[in-house]
């Protein structure tokens, strides 16, 4: 398997007879809300709450609440909340097919092809100042608000809904987004390959070289090439990815903490509560404590209900 499949998301999003996912998340207090990652169908961001900047492919967008951003097919992605207050966002991801026609009619040769072949692109940032945009920001969140309700005739209200904003994108495609370049594609393909390396082997020990190896990159070379893509260095992403699998841990597993911490990859009990509380803001102890007491709390909720 190519290291960058790694980073493709493996959740399935909707069913074959209706490609399409909503989710919403709310009131989250913690830097990294979406790690790297990618998935073949689109997707459209709305922020409900504080300011995201999100990584879409090379460029960087801060978007705050009201505004929302589009990733096409494929396209790396993640996002950072900005200040200290909390943020929350909204999305809807479908797959190409659900905007394909039967056949190949004139809709599908016009506006559905060039879309799919990403010969016209939309803006990645919709931000409600530019023509058009304010009305799509409109549709993106009855789109959402639908699927999460599951109102009446939804799957047919999303689909109209989505050929509108598409209709009202088109005069924005060629103003905004005009073809990637072939060093960006470059770029992007090799951080795909060294993050994969890196999710695939966070519990072994590695070094810079290791890393600087998987792209054909001096170690110099490459710890500046990460940094201007990620904005952290490869240590702080490989020990922020550690600690997300010891979270996952500490919640599911009744391992020990010392031995989560050589689970994940860190061979000092010490550094990893250190690295553990610069990043969750608490011990191991105290997370599994509170995650305990959250899982008691919501089934004795069930319960009652």
């Amino acid at each position: 398997m190519p290291e960058h499949a790694l980073l493709k998301e493996k959740r399935i999003h909707g069913n074959p007879m209706y490609p399409v996912s909503s989710y919403v998340l709310d009131d989250l207090d913690f830097t990294t809300i979406m790690d790297c990652h990618w998935h073949e169908e689109m997707e459209f961001t709305l922020v409900t709450r504080g300011v995201i900047r999100f990584q879409i492919g090379t460029e960087y967008y801060e978007v705050s609440a009201g505004e929302a951003m589009f990733v096409h097919s494929g396209e790396l992605h993640a996002g950072q909340k900005v200040g200290a207050e909390p943020c929350g966002f909204s999305s809807i991801v479908f797959g190409a097919e659900f905007l394909s026609s039967r056949g190949f009619d004139r809709l599908q040769e016009k506006y559905i092809e060039p879309l799919l072949q990403k010969k016209a692109l939309p803006p990645s940032h919709l931000t409600g100042r530019k023509p058009g945009e304010r009305e799509i920001l409109d549709l993106i969140a009855a789109v959402i608000a639908d699927n999460e309700a599951a109102a009446p005739a939804f799957e047919l209200t999303t689909k109209a809904r989505l050929y509108q904003i598409f209709a009202l994108l088109q005069s924005a495609m060629r103003e905004y987004a005009p073809p990637a370049s072939g060093g960006d594609l470059d770029k992007i393909e090799r951080l795909k390959t060294v993050l994969g390396y890196m999710h695939e082997h966070y519990p072994s020990p590695l070094k810079l070289k290791d890393l600087s190896a998987q792209i054909g990159m001096s170690e110099g070379h490459f710890c500046r090439f990460f940094k201007s893509m990620v904005h952290k260095s490869p240590v702080d992403y490989l020990n922020r990815y550690r600690i997300q699998q010891a979270c996952r841990l500490l919640e599911n597993s009744g391992h020990k903490i010392v031995e989560i911490a050589m689970e994940v990859g860190f061979d000092s009990l010490s550094y990893f509560i250190s690295v553990f509380k610069q990043h969750q803001g608490c011990t191991p102890s105290q997370y599994r404590k509170r995650s305990e007491i959250g899982a008691a709390s919501a089934a004795e909720l069930a319960r009652g209900l």
